[in-house]
């Protein structure tokens, strides 16, 4: 068997900054896609799940299995993509202002500026307000991977535009046991704004064990 996993990883330094970082970040991720082509075309659904929870990503969750009794899997996969929600429930890992340990809050980090491509290729714009599904591609044809800079996290890459997806260092090679990790890096991504507690976008990768 073959396995995915989705955990975060916080990247703490001793320097001093302005913006926080979370103690419990939760995500719900409803399936995980691969595909051979570095623009994402014609994906493999990996698993899905029909029941999708909310995992805090400090548990270090396992996903689901990518299991060969199933269906042979062995190949090189130039990009993933992760069907998720794009709300986060998250606390902070200081009191300031609204956000602390004790307060649980939402944010929603798909905006209108955001395209939100699904497999099937249908696009829209995400709205303020509404929990909606989004896709994450990860490629090995992308050259994005700061969320500080305008992206485009949920729509695979073209031939004509690399700086949309995220960047996969490498191709995700399944070949006999193999496992993975989905990293949601949310370090120093909260802040206190006008008396909310908010979440930028986290940074988004992909390494293989």
């Amino acid at each position: 068997m073959k396995w995915l996993w989705i955990f975060s990883i916080l990247l703490l330094t001793p320097e001093l900054r302005a913006a926080l970082d979370p103690v419990e970040l939760k995500a719900k991720v409803a399936a995980v896609y691969m595909s051979k082509s570095a623009y994402c075309t014609s994906p493999i659904l990996v698993f899905s799940k029909s029941n999708v929870l909310a995992y805090d990503v400090f548990g270090f969750p396992t996903l689901g299995i990518l299991d060969n009794q199933s269906r042979e899997y062995d190949e090189s996969y130039q990009c993933l993509i992760i069907k998720m929600s794009e709300q986060y429930s998250f606390r902070a890992n200081i009191l300031e202002g609204n956000c602390s340990m004790s307060n649980s809050h939402t944010a929603n980090i798909c905006t209108a500026s955001h395209t939100n491509t699904a497999i099937d290729g249908s696009s829209s714009s995400c709205s303020a307000a509404a929990d909606e599904t989004v896709y994450v591609y990860l490629s090995t044809a992308s050259n994005s991977n700061d969320p500080d800079v305008a992206t485009q996290p949920f729509s695979p890459p073209t031939a004509g535009d690399t700086t949309r997806g995220v960047k996969l260092t490498s191709p995700f090679v399944v070949n006999g046991n193999v496992s993975g990790r989905f990293i949601i890096d949310a370090t120093a991504r909260i802040n206190n704004i006008g008396g909310s507690c908010t979440l930028s976008m986290p940074k988004f990768s992909f390494v293989k064990e």
